[in-house]
């Protein structure tokens, strides 16, 4: 077996009782194909063979990837040896499981959004999940709450404790469902403006909107959208109604 490697950001999934809940609670079926990323021991992508679903798998570490090509050898599954972040390739998948490297949990999911990937079922730090879950007046609510809700709906599946993992990480896990939904989305007339809007309101969370977004008291009065407000205290709603205002003014 491999050792550690810290540079890779591994934390290896170890409970096997938890792996099978993981890839039950994920919905997926046999004859589908899942994308995992991060195929690590192959504790996950076992459980999805099982089920007669056909995998797609992600490993960056050379040794990891030799493993798993033995231990899976002709089995159901393409391993493929490459950063998922730099692939250029398209991956036609039903759904994505994977526990993900939680240092770059941001633009994994940013990807998997780009990849038109129907559903992820990831497993990720608890206190991320918390950001991405997060609500108007909340602490956690933020710009990446605003991304990921205009494109989503999530469901917090279960929490994971660290002693399932090798090594044990200094925090706790949570395996959330984020599954794609068009309704908010295609409401955006602009999406480059919408994301460039949302991003600068939060630039200063603390700031009073009109502070981050200035010389636009008028729309935001019209967006329904008190001058005063701080971003945290903004529904998504109000924020794609306020981008498709100023996606319209010509002023």
């Amino acid at each position: 077996m491999t050792n550690y490697k810290k540079n890779f950001g591994q934390n290896f999934l170890i409970n096997p009782t938890i792996a099978s809940k993981i890839v039950k609670e994920s919905g997926a079926s046999r004859g589908e194909t899942v994308l995992e990323i991060g195929a690590g021991r192959g504790i996950l992508t076992q459980c999805l063979i099982e089920k007669e679903i056909s995998v797609i798998a992600f490993e960056i570490d050379r040794e990891l990837f030799e493993f798993l090509k033995n231990k899976f050898e002709g089995m159901q599954v393409e391993f493929i040896f490459e950063d998922f972040l730099k692939f250029q390739g398209k991956i036609k998948a039903d759904r994505c499981v994977s526990n993900i490297p939680y240092n770059i949990s941001t633009p994994i999911i940013k990807k998997l959004f780009d990849l038109e990937i129907p559903s992820m079922t990831l497993m990720i730090q608890k206190e991320y999940a918390k950001r991405l879950m997060a609500k108007p007046k909340s602490r956690d609510y933020n710009s990446l709450s605003v991304f990921v809700q205009v494109r989503s709906k999530i469901d917090r599946l279960f929490d994971v404790d660290r002693k399932s993992f090798f090594p044990s990480p200094n925090v706790d896990s949570t395996v959330i469902q984020i599954t794609r939904t068009k309704e908010m989305e295609n409401k955006i007339k602009d999406m480059k403006k919408f994301e460039e809007i949302v991003k600068a309101s939060f630039s200063q969370k603390r700031k009073m909107i009109r502070n981050n977004l200035k010389g636009v008291d008028m729309i935001l009065n019209k967006a329904g959208i008190s001058p005063t407000q701080r971003a945290e205290e903004i529904p998504v709603e109000k924020f794609i109604e306020l981008s498709n205002l100023l996606s319209d003014d010509t002023l």
